[in-house]
């Protein structure tokens, strides 16, 4: 019997699994004031200096290493990175994520960042880094992303995603609108796949957790017709700012998630 399970088995599921829109600039632009205050908490800086220690740990990075961050979002990881290690080129395609992230590194003292206003699609690869990170990014988003991901890197890799999400006011967002929402989330098992049928052998961990999301109304009316994938039909957008007016309290709109990450870790030197 033909064995299915190969690289071009699991790039087609991949390909034709798209249930989720995060590749805009305008909506992470929008996104970047929040997602900045979220990652400034005193957990989750913990979590980054715990992440970087485990990068030191396995000795995946030194002091003489060059670390690319993809999809760098308010620079909260690669400022970590760049405490330890020699130099960090941190992208990312949302310019206001960008000005955040200088000014965080600007305050945290560090001047070892290279920032690059690009998508990673048009990014241009120089030389190769030791450790590439693309930590809960949108910008590997098919096959083509995560190859060039591995010729960027001579070293070692690290992708997080999202494997399940969901909450009760997103489920409802998404039936306001006639459409299915989804929970689950497949990547990291394309990629992991994807991965093993190359001779590369991820190490894969999970996380499990819930946070609380809280909107002034006039942002949610910004940001949940991009997260929809609505922002072209009027009509859609009226019924979702008639549930939200419905939502809403003293102002704000109060989100809940549960959610688990799965993380990958790989050599890319067989």
């Amino acid at each position: 019997m033909k064995n299915t399970l190969n690289t071009e088995y699991f790039e087609s599921l991949w390909l034709n699994d798209h249930p989720f829109n995060d590749r805009n600039a305008d909506f992470w632009n929008l996104r970047a004031e929040e997602f900045n205050q979220s990652v400034s908490k005193n957990r989750s800086v913990s979590n980054r200096e715990k992440k970087v220690g485990l990068f030191l740990e396995k000795g995946l990075i030194d002091s003489e290493s060059r670390a690319l961050d993809i999809g760098c979002g308010s620079g909260q990881l690669a400022i970590a990175l760049a405490k330890v290690v020699k130099e960090v080129v941190a992208m990312d395609f949302s310019e206001k994520m960008l000005d955040y992230a200088k000014k965080n590194a600007k305050d945290a003292g560090v001047d070892n960042i290279r920032f690059v206003l690009s998508d990673w699609e048009n990014f241009v690869l120089e030389e190769p880094f030791d450790l590439v990170i693309a930590s809960m990014s949108p910008a590997i988003n098919g096959p083509a992303d995560l190859y060039k991901m591995l010729r960027a890197c001579k070293g070692s890799c690290c992708l997080s995603a999202f494997v399940k999400r969901s909450g009760a006011l997103k489920e409802k967002l998404y039936s306001v609108n006639d459409q299915v929402f989804k929970p689950q989330y497949n990547i990291i098992n394309y990629i992991f796949n994807i991965l093993w049928t190359k001779g590369y052998f991820a190490e894969l961990s999970y996380e499990m957790g819930s946070y609380e999301r809280l909107l002034p109304l006039e942002k949610a009316r910004e940001i949940y017709p991009l997260e929809l994938d609505i922002s072209e039909s009027p009509e859609k957008i009226k019924s979702l700012n008639a549930f939200l007016d419905h939502e809403e309290k003293d102002g704000f709109i109060t989100e809940i998630m549960s959610q688990t990450k799965g993380e990958l870790i790989w050599k890319v030197s067989k």
